[in-house]
């Protein structure tokens, strides 16, 4: 693996949005930028001629693309590389995402059928990619720009609707060891702006993306929270927060996140780090979650998901429906 960022172009907006979410990136972390686009091989050619001329047509068109993106890096003063290969563009950055830190992608690019949210390529890298993947929203949530300000991102109202249940919280903003509130609708706003936010599961410690968020919290010197939801079992959050024994199971809860905190402050104790625990939707709340997150960071399937399947469906409903960038972390992934 290469300490560098891989970012797949298409000359597309969302791919556009993506190489300057990745031009910032690479200057930060000191790393060369790898741009790859890709034409799909000649079919049915049987003339080698014919094949060659073909190639060769592609290749200049795509070197021609690359050319207003590799200008865009130097300009920023990031060392760029270019690629034009011939291949699904998908399986292409999957197999060069095995020799990087990063990759980096526009969520629908220009193949994307229309009112489709998600892209085959932008989907197929997430699930398959060797190294972290950042998917970068076709649009931004409503009242914040690309480059809106940490103040503009604080004022999206980040609140569930007024038809829906208020989740239940448990949060430690400050500490530890936190007991449960119940905020109302009026007093809670759930803004995450100026956040690195990590969606945690039953891994706790052993799970990569963990690390992968507390590192990027690290270098973009942003705190960290790490949010944990459990869905009710009724309808509503109603029984787990009135029903006999919530109190213990309140205590559980914290015990599990504060063990898991103390171990990212113990590695990362330049990191502001807390924790906050929903009973909810883990799909809704994590949604709301990028109306304001600068990022949020995710496994590739949940503790739990069926073998097999590499994309459980909240990473799946996060990416489709999220407003932020979203880092999806491959369960193989080594810890630095």
């Amino acid at each position: 693996m290469e300490d560098v960022v891989l970012v797949g172009y298409d000359g597309s907006p969302a791919s556009s949005r993506a190489l300057d979410w990745a031009i910032d990136e690479a200057r930060l972390r000191g790393w060369p930028l790898r741009l790859v686009t890709a034409f799909s091989p000649a079919q049915n050619i049987a003339d080698p001629m014919v094949e060659g001329k073909y190639v060769e047509l592609e290749t200049r068109r795509g070197e021609s693309m690359l050319q207003e993106a590799l200008e865009r890096a130097k300009n920023h003063g990031v060392t760029v590389e270019s690629r034009v290969v011939a291949g699904n563009p998908g399986g292409v950055l999957v197999d060069l995402s095995k020799s990087a830190a990063l990759a980096v992608v526009g969520k629908r690019g220009r193949g994307g059928f229309a009112g489709r949210l998600m892209g085959s390529v932008s989907a197929g890298l997430a699930a398959h990619s060797r190294c972290p993947t950042v998917v970068i929203p076709e649009v931004t949530a409503p009242g914040r720009n690309a480059g809106g300000t940490e103040a503009e991102r604080s004022e999206v109202p980040a609140r569930r609707t007024e038809t829906a249940p208020v989740p239940w919280l448990v949060s430690a903003p400050d500490g530890m060891s936190a007991e449960g509130v119940h905020p109302d609708d009026e007093s809670q706003s759930w803004s995450y702006a100026g956040q690195i936010v990590m969606a945690m599961d039953a891994l706790g410690s052993k799970n990569p993306a963990l690390w992968a968020a507390a590192e990027a919290a690290q270098f973009h010197a942003k705190a960290l929270t790490l949010v944990s939801t459990r869905a009710p079992y009724y309808r509503d959050s109603v029984w787990l927060d009135h029903a006999e024994g919530a109190s213990r199971f309140r205590q559980e809860v914290a015990h599990d996140l504060d063990t898991v905190l103390a171990d990212v402050r113990s590695r990362y104790p330049e990191v502001k780090a807390s924790w906050q625990f929903y009973i909810a939707k883990p799909a809704e709340i994590l949604v709301q979650a990028t109306q304001t997150a600068d990022l949020l960071v995710l496994g590739t399937r949940g503790h739990g998901g069926f073998p097999g399947l590499l994309l459980g469906s909240v990473s799946q409903a996060v990416l489709q429906h999220g407003a932020s960038p979203m880092m999806v972390v491959p369960r193989s992934r080594q810890q630095s």
